[in-house]
């Protein structure tokens, strides 16, 4: 088998008891953690080490493959046979009888996984470029036919005073708009446009003025009324479908290459217990995407941080690789970092700790938690499925700008390992 030795490494006998197994882990991790001048490979082959041996499970499966006879002297003759691994059917034995009289137990209860629990749905991309395409179009229309209304009213009437003010009255707001339009279309749509809401406000009040004073059954009244108010929201639809437009074309074309996303030059690292969880929530999540070395500010780094929807799961180790790391001590500083520069997203911290800790951290907050690494999955997985499974792209535009903001290292290599 291709799995190191994890009692050599460890330094106990295959015979030792657990007690002796926990207190030779915590004697070597101690001498082999990067902070106090040790091998970084060999820690982490204490880490795997500990999480194969700490588990009943695991350490009789791995004893009985390297083992084999010797092992199943100690398990049992049952164990060492290949049908010991097999399932043969789906019949579960009853449940035991409760103790406390009235809680009949008719059936057995089945670890359900937590992405059985999903309602998966397909992933739709917010904001929706159709959705823009048509209110931009409802909105050009409306203006198109008040304007030639409000014409056709000024032409049948009798007064040439009338007409003779009408024309040019027409004429200027549509000048107005487009010039409007086009100078919102001339700017660079980096950002999502604000509504002009005090300009709408004095088009409405404008609006309610005019038809107050032609009288409520005057039809030119409402034909001037909305041909004022869409003419001034017209401009800001037609960058806002601009806005979508150059969004769907920066990331949309991203997120149907990879789903895994870092600074140029990047060369992503995880232990197996992390790379398992975000595999299994990669997966599991078909809206969910995976950000490496995502900057905090210009000396921190988060090393991983899943994004679905408008949630954002910050993810660390106890004691970071790096000194650039995020790890438990300044994460919910970085929590608080990104919801500040986020303010459309909704950003929690997880630390991943091999064993939790007895006592709670020190400082831990609503938004930062401490998990241990086999079952994060589940509450990570849960957590960023409640916010919805789609894609908010005005938050991945923004996290991808923070790391093309990340200067890539001068090397001789000019291919990046995880692209932009």
């Amino acid at each position: 088998m291709n799995e190191p030795d994890h009692y050599r490494v460890l330094g106990v006998s295959p015979q030792a008891p657990k007690a002796d197994i926990q207190a030779a882990y915590r004697r070597r991790l101690r001498e082999t953690h990067p902070d106090r001048g040790g091998d970084e490979d060999e820690f982490h082959l204490v880490q795997g080490a500990w999480e194969t041996l700490s588990h009943p499970g695991l350490r009789r499966e791995y004893d009985l493959l390297r083992f084999g006879r010797r092992a199943a002297r100690r398990y049992g003759k049952a164990a060492a046979k290949p049908s010991h691994r097999k399932v043969r059917g789906w019949n579960v034995a009853p449940a035991p009888q409760p103790a406390a009289a009235g809680f009949p137990a008719e059936g057995a209860l089945v670890a359900v996984p937590w992405h059985a629990r999903l309602r998966l749905t397909r992933p739709v991309h917010r904001p929706s470029t159709w959705a823009a395409a048509a209110f931009t179009a409802a909105v050009a229309a409306v203006w198109a036919f008040c304007g030639l209304g409000y014409l056709g009213q000024a032409v049948a009437a009798d007064g040439w005073l009338f007409l003779a003010l009408a024309i040019p009255v027409t004429i200027a707001i549509a000048v107005i708009v487009l010039v409007q339009t086009s100078r919102g279309l001339r700017r660079r749509p980096d950002t999502a446009p604000n509504p002009p809401t005090g300009r709408l406000v004095i088009a409405f009040l404008f609006a309610v003025a005019v038809i107050w004073l032609a009288g409520l059954s005057t039809p030119w009244g409402w034909a001037l009324g909305l041909y004022v108010l869409t003419g001034t929201a017209l401009a800001w639809t037609v960058k806002r479908l601009r806005y979508t437009l150059a969004l769907r074309r920066s990331v949309g074309g991203a997120l149907r290459q990879f789903n895994a996303f870092g600074p140029a030059g990047t060369r992503p690292k995880a232990d197996r217990s992390t790379g398992k969880l975000l595999r299994e929530v990669l997966t599991n999540l078909p809206a969910a995407r995976l950000f490496v070395a995502l900057p905090v500010d210009l000396e921190t780094r988060v090393p991983h941080a899943i994004v679905c929807g408008d949630r954002i799961a910050l993810l660390c180790a106890p004691v970071g690789r790096d000194n650039t790391d995020v790890d438990s001590v300044n994460l919910p500083d970085a929590v608080k970092a990104l919801d500040a520069a986020l303010p459309d997203a909704n950003v929690q911290g997880w630390v991943l700790w091999p064993t939790l800790p007895e006592t709670a951290r020190a400082g831990e907050t609503a938004a930062v938690h401490d998990v241990a690494v086999g079952q994060a999955a589940t509450d990570i997985g849960l957590w960023l499925a409640a916010g919805g499974m789609v894609y908010d792209l005005p938050v991945l535009q923004a996290l991808r700008m923070r790391l093309a903001a990340v200067p890539a290292p001068r090397t001789g290599d000019r291919t990046p390992a995880v692209r932009t």
